[in-house]
């Protein structure tokens, strides 16, 4: 009996442990900001050309959510964190599931997006 109860708790500390992995982190941004400050973040900006070149967050590459977003982000380093953003939070938020599919899995998504950016001075304009 102590046996079968083992391995039960084994089975579910693993199945917890799995489940906590390749999950979306909705982040404000204040914790965004702190994100962006480590070394290894993929920083994705989701939105068009357009609206990147009109101001998009530092260090930033522009992947445009599109019918081959999926195929774009096979560029990406799926080993390392990745954020995501877009002007909303809606097409973030699809491309979050996307990336999560993809076996990314630390992803960050900017709740609200860059209207909800609360430091939009230090947006880089191109």
């Amino acid at each position: 009996m102590k046996y079968i109860l083992s391995i039960v708790v084994i089975a579910v500390l693993i199945g917890c442990s799995q489940a906590s992995e390749n999950k979306v982190n909705i982040v404000s941004s204040s914790e965004m900001k702190e994100i962006m400050s480590q070394d290894s973040i993929q920083l994705i900006d989701v939105r068009s050309l357009k609206e990147f070149r009109e101001g998009h967050l530092k260090n930033a590459q522009n992947i445009i959510y599109d019918e081959d977003f999926a195929e774009k982000i096979k560029t990406l380093d799926k080993s390392r964190s990745v954020a995501v953003y877009c002007q909303t939070g809606r097409r973030s938020s699809d491309c979050s599931e996307i990336l999560k599919k993809a076996g990314f899995e630390k992803i960050y998504d900017l709740d609200g997006g860059l209207s909800e950016w609360k430091y939009k001075e230090e947006l880089v304009k191109e």
